[in-house]
């Protein structure tokens, strides 16, 4: 049954690649409680808006150049390389968080994290995409999002730990548990099978073959694997007659080539411009206008940490039958609600210092950050890990998700800098800028995307109209051809004996 959840190898392979997932969620969810807690604001000497802004969004710095570089290591190398020289990078970055001394030491740190993050994420979609079947896909890549949210969640819960625990260098325990995902990952990802779609464009195809055969031979399927890996590497083949070797610059050259690139980006876009990161980041400073005592923001930053897990594992049920866009269009569309409510709560009920404040107002404000958790979580987090890697050819898969994660990182970069600065100055009104982006989202979701939901990833380079698909039928044909022709020159080569 579709609904069920299918342990399969590629699906394994994918949840232990989505320990990369769960260091983004950890690394991101971390900071959110330390900057709540006394001892590390005394620590740093009080840190104001654009310094915390700066501690914050030096991760989404750190993460755009490890995306920028990712689309070379990852073609160059291979998957998995690459995956473990970003793992490097996070745990030197969590060691370097972890001894802070000061303000620089852990920007330096968080910048490492970053790097390790942006390289993993790079990577890891790419590779669920590319050993997943078609029918499993989704759920394969959306596994991503679910550990991305666990390691928000263990994150947050840490923190409420660490608020807990009187000890004046609390805060370094956090930092120094950013390390150990980095490490395992690092290490285990050098014993699983390489991409077998990359080895055939390296053009090494007997190791390919036995890499597609690791990941879905079953002991009774051994037709469907020699057809399977048939199409695969015909249609790798076909790529690379017609596209030739590509350059960086081919992404934008052609309107299919420029559509993937607009698909494929636009959904990190959305999900960036749903406000989920200023939600993530500074859930805590909200909860301190709701004139929330420490304790407070950390246990109620740690249930919100309890919900998205929940709402990502939900989501495994459905999402390889529910389409793509249907999802794209309603979640933006609940996130516009969500935000609208949260305005006017805000605007019409603050809370302000000295004045008794309006409790079923401060809980419905919570219930909707929680309902915006919720909504990502299920529905548009799972869809950024599974259409980028889905709408790009083989070829220009590893750096068009290169590109896709530069402007993931560079959107998410600016809006966690410039959040605590604009959340000071104008308060409850910066919620408005998320209602509209993600009315933005919800018209271009509904009139500008195509849906990808059961084709196979050579069916949807059919759809984008810029490669010819090798189907099954046709394979059969050119193979048959090619042995009519042997038959007729093997026939030939012995009437030209038996003449002389």
């Amino acid at each position: 049954m579709q609904g069920r959840l299918s342990l399969s190898k590629p699906f394994l392979t994918s949840l232990f690649l989505g320990i990369g997932g769960f260091l983004y969620g950890f690394d991101s969810g971390i900071i959110t409680p330390t900057l709540a807690l006394k001892n590390f604001l005394d620590y740093f000497n009080r840190p104001d808006a654009p310094t915390r802004g700066a501690i914050v969004s030096v991760f989404q710095a750190g993460a755009w150049l490890g995306s920028a570089l990712v689309g070379v290591t990852s073609d160059k190398f291979g998957r998995r390389k690459a995956i473990a020289f970003g793992c490097v990078f996070g745990a030197i970055g969590g060691a370097l968080m972890a001894g802070a001394a000061h303000v620089a030491m852990l920007i330096l740190g968080r910048l490492c994290v970053g790097f390790a993050v942006g390289t993993i994420t790079g990577v890891a979609p790419v590779f669920g995409a590319e050993i997943a079947k078609t029918h499993e896909r989704a759920k394969i890549t959306a596994a991503n999002q679910m550990m991305v949210a666990w390691g928000f969640f263990v994150a947050l819960w840490t923190g409420v730990g660490e608020g807990r625990w009187d000890n004046v260098n609390q805060w370094r325990l956090g930092f120094a548990i950013q390390g150990i995902p980095a490490i395992v990952l690092g290490v285990g990802v050098l014993f699983i099978g390489e991409s077998p779609r990359w080895l055939c464009l390296k053009g090494r195809h007997e190791e390919a073959m036995a890499a597609f055969r690791n990941y879905h031979y079953d002991g009774t399927n051994e037709e469907w694997c020699d057809s399977e890996f048939g199409i695969i590497q015909a249609n790798i083949a076909e790529e690379k007659r017609v596209q030739g070797r590509l350059s960086w610059a081919d992404l934008v050259k052609t309107p299919p080539f420029r559509k993937r690139l607009f698909v494929g980006s636009f959904v990190w876009a959305a999900a960036m411009l749903s406000g989920i990161s200023f939600v993530q980041y500074y859930q805590t400073a909200i909860y301190a206008t709701l004139q929330f005592d420490q304790n407070e923001q950390l246990l109620v930053s740690g249930l919100y940490g309890t919900v998205a897990p929940v709402a990502c594992l939900a989501s495994l049920f459905f999402v390889d039958r529910v389409g793509r866009k249907k999802i794209l269009v309603g979640s933006s569309a609940l996130l516009l609600v969500c935000y609208m409510i949260i305005t006017i709560i805000a605007a019409v009920y603050p809370a302000t210092p000295g004045v008794p404040t309006n409790v079923a107002a401060q809980r419905g404000l919570i219930a909707c950050i929680f309902a915006v958790s919720a909504n990502y979580s299920a529905l548009l987090g799972p869809m950024t890990w599974i259409i980028p890697p889905e709408v790009f050819t083989t070829e220009l898969r590893a750096k068009a998700n290169a590109v896709v994660q530069v402007i993931h990182y560079s959107i998410s970069l600016v809006i966690t800098q410039c959040s605590p600065i604009a959340l000071a100055a104008v308060g409850w009104k910066y919620y408005i800028l998320f209602i509209l982006t993600n009315a933005l989202c919800t018209f271009v979701f509904a009139f500008a995307y195509p849906e990808t939901k059961g084709k196979s990833l050579e069916e949807i380079d059919e759809l984008f109209g810029d490669v010819k698909v090798v189907h099954e039928t046709a394979r059969k044909m050119s193979v048959d051809e090619e042995h009519a022709v042997d038959a007729l020159e093997v026939h030939a080569e012995k009437s030209s004996t038996h003449t002389r």
